[in-house]
């Protein structure tokens, strides 16, 4: 599996793309619907901006959560119902789906 950190785009409710960075293994997973940034005048996603999260529970019962990169992605939308995640103890642990945090842009410039 790839290492590190790479810049995926990140879709917002509103149809804006942003670039946001991701570990690597995680975007390269399918269900959770990232793609490699392309262009390199994409803008990062605004400082303080907190993107969709799905939370699951893992097999001991802890709950864990991951990035999604859309509203379409597989994982959001409930075509699949189980993540995986590397633990802190370096370990893959398997997340049932238990819910799903929208995005918050609390941030976002009024104009």
């Amino acid at each position: 599996m790839a290492r590190g950190f790479v810049w995926a785009e990140y879709l917002t409710d509103d149809g804006v793309t942003y670039a946001l960075r991701v570990d690597a293994d995680e975007a390269a997973d399918p269900i959770r619907g990232w793609t490699v940034v392309q262009d390199v005048a994409t803008v990062p996603l605004p400082r303080g901006w907190l993107p969709r999260v799905v939370i699951g529970a893992d097999e001991n019962g802890h709950p864990r959560s991951t990035r999604v990169s859309s509203v379409d992605a597989p994982l959001w939308v409930g075509d699949v119902t189980s993540f995986v995640i590397e633990g802190s103890d370096q370990l893959s642990h398997e997340c049932q789906v238990i819910g799903r945090k929208q995005e918050n842009t609390r941030a976002r410039p009024t104009l």
